[in-house]
Parts: structure tokens; sequence; C-alpha cells
């Protein structure tokens, strides 16, 4: 019995305490963050303890930067049967063209324009390139999660 009351006095602690601590998220300019779930979107509120957004790039985004007007990130698709929750649903919706150019890419690129919120994505590295000069993005990312994937997938 002891014990029992032991675990749940613990529990409701650690509840506590990560509670308190709120949401950990990396600001890029203009109410987007980076999240540690690995995934971008746009705040609509922040409160105390949570925080409420619109989901722009889910998981895995392993990297990213941005500069004043522009975000760009690499995504990993990571397999998850999530994307099609509801496909009946999502076959109206661009969407389900999304996530299924996702499975296919299983890696991509995305941009996403702070002014105007436009997300220009999923994109193939080439792709990418081309529209990061075509727009003149100065932001830049640092290849350390793409050198590290390359070269676990032999590629």
């Amino acid at each position: 019995m002891c014990r029992r009351i032991l675990n749940i006095v613990v529990l409701l602690l650690c509840n506590l305490l990560t509670s308190c601590l709120g949401v950990f998220y990396i600001d890029l300019g203009n109410h987007y963050a980076w999240l540690e779930d690995r995934i971008i979107v746009k705040i609509k509120e922040e409160t105390e303890n949570s925080l409420f957004y619109d989901l722009l790039i889910r998981p895995q985004v392993l990297n990213y930067d941005y500069d004043n007007k522009f975000i760009i990130a690499y995504q990993i698709y990571d397999g998850s049967d999530w994307y099609n929750s509801n496909q009946i649903a999502e076959e109206k919706d661009s969407l389900f063209i999304q996530f299924a150019k996702l499975k296919e890419m299983k890696h991509c690129y995305w941009i996403i324009n702070k002014e105007t919120n436009q997300v220009i994505g999923p994109m193939r590295k080439p792709e990418f390139d081309r529209k990061c000069e075509e727009l003149h993005v100065k932001a830049k990312m640092r290849h350390f999660h793409e050198k590290k994937l390359w070269k676990n997938k032999g590629l």
C-alpha cells in the first residue's frame, strides 16, 4: 500500500513539474517556430503552459534555417500511418496529394515565406535549390543532418 501511494505521489510530482515547463520551441520569427517534436508551426496563441498553433511541416524536420523573410527546412518522412488517418476525407484535400509525395520522396525540402504565409513543398533538392535562387532566399542550411542521413543510407 505504501509503495502504491509513493508511486502516485511521484507520478503527480512529475506531472506537475512537466506541466510547469511549458512547450520548448525555437522562435523562427513572425510567429513561426520549430517545436521539439521536430515540426514547424505557425503560432496562433501562447499561454503560460501551452501553445496553440497551425501545423505546417510534420515530423521529422531535422534541419532548418531562417532569415527575415523565409524559413527553409529539411524533412524526412518517418513512415507514420497517421499521415493518412482518414484517407476517404483527404482524397478531396490537397493534403492527400502532399502526403503521397512525401511517402514517395522520403526526404524533402520546404520553403515558407513568412511575409505571405506561403508554404512551398515538398521538393527534391534540385527543385529546392532552384526555388531558393529564384526567391533570393538568404537562409542557408548547415548540412549536418543531411550528411549524416546520406552517409547512413549509403548515398
